[in-house]
């Protein structure tokens, strides 16, 4: 089996612009290492939204160049990726202490990508590129009471860098 590589719409904000070295420093490392960054539908559609100043969103660029995809629709049906889903939501309402309603719907579908592959077989580890602290940990911990652990299950966060280079 495989590792997964879940990409957050903080990666991609951070990298920029095809144009801009980390994007293709990013580009490089995946290629390199033959690794496709898969992006839960909610993620791709905060991406893609329109914006006048840009032709072609750079994740379009990356999934034409093969190193980025969006993942396949959800089974919500399947008990594992509900109760990951369900149970990162509740994870990130309570650390932040607001109700579960009001979190944003992409970070539990970042674990529901992960979910997802566990159970089709198509992954056995996975791996969560995002700027949300919260989102991870919530991840972390949902998988872990499901019996993943960290064998199974790792998180990569990073912080975007500002105009300057300094992390915000």
């Amino acid at each position: 089996m495989s590792a997964i590589h879940i990409a957050d719409t903080g990666l991609f904000v951070a990298m920029g612009q095809p144009s801009n070295r980390r994007y293709q420093v990013v580009r490089t490392f995946a290629r390199r290492n033959d690794m496709t960054f898969v992006l839960p539908e909610r993620v791709y559609d905060e991406l893609t939204v329109n914006a006048p100043d840009v032709e072609t969103p750079p994740v379009d660029t990356a999934i034409d160049e093969g190193w980025a995809r969006v993942a396949a629709p959800l089974g919500y049906t399947n008990a594992l990726v509900s109760r990951t889903m369900d149970g990162v939501q509740r994870y990130i309402a309570n650390a932040d202490d607001r109700p579960a309603d009001e979190i944003e719907r992409a970070d539990p579908a970042l674990a529901g990508v992960a979910a997802q592959a566990f159970v089709d077989e198509t992954a056995d580890h996975a791996y969560i590129y995002t700027t949300d602290t919260l989102a991870g940990e919530g991840a972390e911990n949902v998988f872990a009471s499901e019996g993943y652990g960290d064998s199974a299950f790792s998180r990569w966060s990073f912080r975007p860098q500002g105009a300057n280079g300094v992390s915000e």
